[in-house]
Formats: structure tokens, C-alpha cells, sequence
């Protein structure tokens, strides 16, 4: 297993875009699960981002955002998304984003993690001077390696906040289950009653267990209909443990805003020229502070 990151590079009708991943290292390892270097040139575009769980910062030094309500967003810090949300993207898109671990979220950004969700909040707001910083080294680092070395140092300095051993358990089995646990039976397991593990749930993942498991499962459709593979949907929906293709189409239209068939007709096309790198290869980037 390379122990670098891997990059990779694609062209379609709408751009030219370019991702480099990795995840955290030494002690930034526990709190963060993924960062994503992206740096993209297309014409303005809408784009559709759906419900997902996880929270996380995009340390962003390119053209801002434009979300729905006309606010233009530039660097800042997202919670746990239940509902779907259109934004616009203008013509040069570069940053970093940091996907968090529960553990992560809870020491960066404390119990306001309950209150970010279906929410995002500038970062100096969410971080402060430390937040400020980080984005302004980030975007004068040469390369995608220097960058990811500097968010390891930084966040990898925060102190830990201890979460509850329960909620921490609760999420490993329904994550581990894709949303498919019956949950009440594994709050059970806890020896906590309902009400006061959902009360320590809210206050460290930002979520409650159903909608944990509701979104987990989602999240588990929803790649299986992005990875382009030769099931229909009715296949997806019975793979994700949907009872019928009705409650999936429920389900769906609530957390993508759209059915199941107008996600696909909306997916990027398919890239004219790809190209992946995995290795320690040090790849420099142009930014625009």
C-alpha cells in the first residue's frame, strides 16, 4: 500500500479537473479521514450536493461558491447534511478538503457540531485565528504533499476530546451494517436508555441514531447509482436494504432532492482523458490566494 497520495487528473465537457487524496497521518490520523486536494478550471455550473454524514472544513483559495440563497461561500466549516442543496460554481475551483472523524470534529469544533447541521459556517467563525492561518499557508504551499503535511502538523496538535465509548460503538455498528442495524436494538445493547444516549449522540456526532443510520444507508445507495456499474435500481435499492423501490424513491427525493433517475441524467459524464497517479511523487499546483 503506497503510503503517499494518490492524484488523478480528468477532462470532460465541462473542464479540467484534478484530485489529489490522502488520509491523515501520525497523530492527525485519529481525527481526520480523508483529505481531498482539488483544483478544477470548467465554466460556470450548478451542481447538486446531496445529504451526507460528516463533518468537516474546505479550506478553499479559488473562486468561491455561490449557494442557493445568493451567499458566496469561500473557506469554511460544514456539519452533517440531511437535505440536498444546489450551489454554482464559477470558472477556477481550488482547496482542500478535510473530512473529519467524529473524534476530529468534537476537539475542532466542540458540541457546536449539533448546530452545524444542514449548515455551514465561515471558518473564521468555526476556527478562528487558527483556521485563518492554516488557509493562508495553504494556499502559498507549492504542492499537494506540502499542504497535507501542514494540515497533519496542525491538526494533529489540537487536543483530543474524549467521546462516550457508547456513541462511539453505536456508530461503528451501523456504519459496519451500511445503515441496515436495527437501531433500537443497538442503542439497547448500550445499557443507556434511548433518551440519554440520543442526548450525548446529538452533542458528539451532531446526529441522532436514526437519521445516522437513514443517512449511512443512503450514502451507501447513492455510490453503488455514482459507481456506474450494471445494476438497475431496483438492484440498488434491495442491495441497500430499501423494503420496496417506494420507500427508496421516498428516501432518495428527500436526501437528493431529486428521484433516483434525474440524479443519473445529472451525473458528470464520463472523462475523456484520466489519468492516475498513486505513489510519493511531489505534484506541483498553481494556486490563486
Amino acid at each position: 500500500m503506497s503510503q503517499g497520495f494518490t492524484l488523478t487528473r480528468w477532462e470532460t465537457e465541462r473542464g479540467v479537473h484534478e484530485m489529489a487524496t490522502r488520509p491523515g497521518r501520525g497523530p492527525a490520523a485519529r481525527m481526520v479521514t480523508r483529505y481531498a486536494g482539488y483544483s478544477e478550471h470548467t465554466a460556470p455550473l450548478r451542481r447538486r450536493q446531496v445529504a451526507h454524514v460528516g463533518v468537516g472544513l474546505v479550506l478553499a483559495f479559488g473562486d468561491p461558491l455561490i449557494a442557493e440563497d445568493g451567499q458566496r461561500l469561500g473557506a469554511f466549516a460544514f456539519g452533517n447534511q440531511t437535505a440536498a442543496s444546489l450551489s454554482t460554481v464559477l470558472g477556477h475551483q481550488a482547496g482542500v478538503q478535510i473530512d473529519l472523524t467524529p473524534l476530529g470534529a468534537r476537539s475542532l469544533l466542540g458540541p457546536e457540531i449539533a448546530e452545524m447541521t444542514d449548515a455551514v459556517v465561515p471558518l473564521d467563525v468555526a476556527l478562528g485565528p487558527f483556521g485563518v492561518e492554516l488557509l493562508e499557508r495553504l494556499a502559498l504551499a507549492p504542492s499537494w504533499t506540502a499542504r497535507f503535511d501542514m494540515v497533519d502538523a496542525a491538526i494533529g496538535a489540537v487536543p483530543h476530546v474524549r467521546l462516550d465509548p457508547a456513541v462511539e460503538w453505536v456508530v461503528h455498528e451501523i456504519t459496519r451494517s451500511k445503515g441496515q442495524a436495527r437501531v433500537h436494538a443497538v442503542v439497547g445493547e448500550t445499557g443507556w436508555s434511548p433518551r440519554h444516549l440520543g442526548r450525548r449522540f446529538l452533542e458528539q456526532i451532531g446526529l441522532s441514531p436514526k437519521t445516522l443510520a437513514r443517512l449511512v444507508r443512503f450514502e451507501h445507495a447513492i455510490d453503488r447509482v455514482r459507481a456506474r456499474r450494471a445494476l438497475t435500481l431496483a438492484e440498488v435499492a434491495a442491495d441497500a436494504g430499501f423494503f420496496d423501490q417506494a420507500h427508496f424513491n421516498r428516501d432518495f427525493r428527500g436526501f437528493a432532492g431529486c428521484t433516483p433517475s434525474e440524479f443519473v441524467a445529472e451525473l458528470d459524464p464520463e472523462p475523456q482523458v484520466r489519468f492516475v497517479q498513486d505513489g510519493e511523487d511531489d505534484v506541483a499546483v498553481a494556486s490563486s490566494p
